[in-house]
């Protein structure tokens, strides 16, 4: 049987609705229900797109050029209003999947350019945007979207000399592992004592589990994971292997946890903390999951294991 077969069957069979340990359950679709619960006059309500315009890429791409067209950036008491302005953010922030990059580019800036007009505006949106797309605990945190942002903010003119340092030293961070890029090489301890490598894996995929033995959300993702006949049968037909890797190199620490790490799984210490101490990846929080191919290029960034199990199934 062909691998995306297998692929396909096992994830059909076992999905489940897992949710990243270290996010929120939460979802664009839950940001939608919490519009509706609100009332009619709460929320801000961004314009639709013209009957006119065809094609549903087309109308999305419309409501997003002009999603702020109705909104008062000069009425603070509104923008600062969680329900109004928050809410807003979160939604724009909920379109930014559904357009090209470009795009996305320009609509930043237009916000932003907008929001100057009032500095305790345009730090609100700071904010919201750092809260939203960098915070490990937010459900919508990407580095891609959130790179986008900072090109901006560093271009700005509206940083501190401290903050741009700040965020020019967090960009070359976040352009590290890029998907489509080759993933960072490095080396592991293994249970046997021997030496291996990231490179030295071989299989059609490989997923990469930064993780700290004790915590509770890395718990639940070995769970979901143990559980799940999809990642089960990967693993068996040797599509998948996964390499869970302790980062912060405290070998007893290490070796009492062992137990936990299922048997077919690959265990490994950065005993070195090379991973850390040269930036080699970016780990906001743990767990933080990779998916690559069987080059080693990057095909999730700082994934979740929707997102993992959505992209067999689409295969």
């Amino acid at each position: 049987m062909k691998i995306n077969n297998i692929l396909t069957l096992g994830f059909l069979a076992g999905l489940l609705l897992v949710t990243a340990c270290n996010q929120k359950s939460n979802s664009n679709n839950n940001d939608a229900e919490i519009i509706n619960d609100l009332p009619a006059n709460a929320a801000y309500a961004p314009p639709k797109a013209p009957d006119n315009i065809q094609g549903e890429e087309a109308k999305i791409t419309y409501v997003f050029n002009h999603f702020w067209d109705n909104f008062n950036f000069r009425d603070t008491s509104k923008v600062f209003d969680p329900n109004y302005g928050e809410q807003a953010v979160a939604d724009y922030i909920g379109h930014f999947p559904l357009v090209q990059p470009d795009t996305l580019k320009e609509g930043i800036e237009a916000l932003f350019n907008e929001a100057k007009i009032e500095n305790s505006v345009f730090e609100f949106f700071k904010f919201q945007f750092d809260n939203y797309l960098a915070n490990p605990n937010s459900p919508m945190r990407n580095d891609l979207y959130y790179e986008t942002f900072l090109d901006y903010l560093i271009g700005s003119g509206k940083l501190s000399p401290e903050e741009k340092i700040k965020y020019e030293t967090l960009l070359p961070l976040l352009r590290k592992n890029k998907p489509g890029t080759l993933a960072a090489d490095f080396n592991f301890l293994t249970p046997d004592g021997t030496t291996s490598s990231l490179n030295a894996i071989k299989a059609p995929f490989t997923m990469l589990i930064f993780y700290e033995p004790g915590c509770s959300n890395c718990e639940e993702t070995i769970g979901q994971i143990k559980s799940n006949p999809g990642f089960n049968a990967v693993l068996e037909k040797g599509a998948l292997k996964i390499l869970a890797l302790y980062p912060d190199g405290n070998k007893e620490i290490w070796e009492s946890y062992q137990k936990n790490i299922p048997s077919n799984w690959i265990n490994g210490l950065d005993e070195d903390q090379t991973v850390v101490t040269k930036g080699l990846y970016m780990i906001k929080a743990t767990p933080t999951i990779y998916l690559m191919d069987e080059n080693k290029k990057v095909i999730l960034k700082d994934s979740n294991l929707n997102q993992v199990v959505q992209f067999f199934q689409n295969i």
